[in-house]
């Protein structure tokens, strides 16, 4: 099943290495700042956003996880890879929705640490 067409590895590193380089340099700034603002919250979610779909591109590629993980499992249970290839496809679909998952949790909070610092601050004031 190809979803995404056959992208290769080599043609997603230099989107991985910005995205890594992005991830740094936010983690810096968030590291510096005394609380979460609606800005880190959208650049959080933004980040995370491009992450899912990265991960999404390498794990729905047919010719990058699929045959190694099917040739590994069809040799741990002894089975041919062909006769295992579905259950495969369903641990690749897993994973992607557990990216999926952490990235909606993890904004969730980002967004939920805004807010509470700024219902804390608006507070103080009264």
């Amino acid at each position: 099943m190809m979803l995404f067409g056959t992208i290769s590895v080599m043609a997603l590193l230099p989107a991985t290495l910005l995205l890594l380089t992005l991830e740094i340099v936010f983690s810096s700034y968030k590291s510096t700042t005394e609380f979460w603002t609606k800005k880190l919250a959208i650049g959080n979610l933004i980040i995370n956003l491009f992450w899912v779909i990265l991960i999404t591109l390498l794990l729905l590629n047919p010719m990058i996880i699929h045959p190694f993980l099917s040739n590994l499992l069809a040799q741990i249970f002894n089975r041919s890879p062909e006769d295992i290839a579905h259950q495969v496809f369903l641990i690749i679909i897993a994973a992607c929705l557990l990216s999926i998952t952490s990235t909606i949790i993890d904004s969730y909070i980002a967004f939920k640490k805004s807010k509470d610092h700024k219902d804390l601050s608006t507070s103080k004031t009264d």
